[in-house]
């Protein structure tokens, strides 16, 4: 593709005279944000193509998942009325049982979701760098790329884990504590060692999710754009997360990704249970289900994409070149 990458590097230094110092967490989601806006209609597009198949399938495959909240309000309205709550419970139960074809359709969905997160941050980083490219390019890239994408997310999947062992030990050592405590009848110390060791397994599974989930993402988007090997992409996403002076960072760039892709999931639920509640049609949950998903999804990829180039350019030197992300054809 003659001169796309000597007009990405002059858009890079110009960007890079003119701003060298790392963006700060506030000033990366606007940025975010008016990506998202300008390419609206492709980001939402790259990312209906998957969404919409799988919301489908989803609602004729495991309509009762729509349930699942109703049936969460009627255990709780049973109370202590053993019967009624036992109803409750036995109709959660058989509302919530995955079947085998339910758990085909989970893998799958699993598989065309990597697949769409690979076209998605092609599109946003060609977008970022100021590069037209499509929706059939972008996932032509993303099925090269699905592999070592798979075996990068089974990595991090794997060493998240890993690091979340002493947040684990620390629970179980606070639960050992809290039954002594109680069992010795000290009522003040058993409510303080309960607060405080509550606050203290929720800051460290934040502070290792947030570190765990922003590695991961900096190795995606290097897949995409700049390595197809999976084990080079790991080894950049780890040095460029946990280098000196960049553990702050990533950590606070994680909890914004966190609070974005999980607690905007929130409102995207409740939304989807009050409608389904009040209209009764099940497949009213998923259309609110689907259409959320993709607008906070690309949200989600802006921002990972926005941080992967601050820490790349600002931190490193280097040009922003997306060298497999091609623009349209003329």
């Amino acid at each position: 593709m003659p001169g796309f990458a000597p007009r990405a590097r002059e858009r890079s230094r110009r960007v890079q005279n003119t701003e060298l110092r790392p963006l700060g967490a506030g000033e990366m989601l606007d940025r975010a944000i008016t990506l998202y806006v300008r390419r609206f209609a492709l980001i939402v597009t790259v990312l209906a193509v998957v969404s919409v198949p799988i919301v489908l399938l989803e609602a004729l495959t495991v309509p009762q998942s729509a349930h699942m909240f109703s049936d969460l309000g009627r255990m709780m309205a049973a109370g202590a009325n053993g019967a009624a709550s036992q109803r409750a419970a036995d109709q959660f139960a058989r509302d919530n049982t995955m079947t085998p074809l339910g758990m085909l359709v989970l893998f799958g969905a699993s598989g065309a979701r990597l697949l769409m997160w690979c076209a998605i941050l092609a599109v946003v980083a060609a977008a970022y760098a100021g590069i037209e490219t499509s929706v059939g390019a972008a996932y032509r890239l993303a099925l090269r790329r699905w592999a070592p994408l798979l075996v990068v997310t089974l990595a991090f999947a794997i060493l998240g884990m890993f690091c979340a062992i002493p947040v684990f030990v620390l629970y179980f050592l606070v639960i050992v504590a809290i039954v002594a405590l109680a069992a010795l009848h000290q009522v003040v110390a058993t409510v303080v060692v309960t607060i405080v060791g509550v606050l203290v397994v929720i800051a460290g599974l934040a502070v290792v999710g947030s570190l765990a989930f922003m590695s991961y993402e900096l190795a995606a988007v290097a897949i995409v754009t700049e390595t197809g090997n999976p084990v080079e992409a790991i080894g950049i996403g780890l040095r460029r997360a946990l280098a000196p002076g960049m553990k702050r960072r990533t950590l606070v760039a994680g909890l914004v990704m966190l609070l974005l892709s999980q607690l905007g999931a929130v409102p995207i639920l409740a939304l989807a249970a009050v409608a389904t509640a009040l209209t009764r049609v099940d497949a009213l949950y998923f259309a609110v289900i689907g259409v959320g998903t993709v607008l906070l999804d690309g949200l989600v990829a802006s921002f990972a994409v926005v941080y992967a180039v601050d820490v790349r350019v600002r931190r490193e030197g280097f040009d922003i070149v997306l060298p497999e992300t091609p623009p349209v054809p003329a």
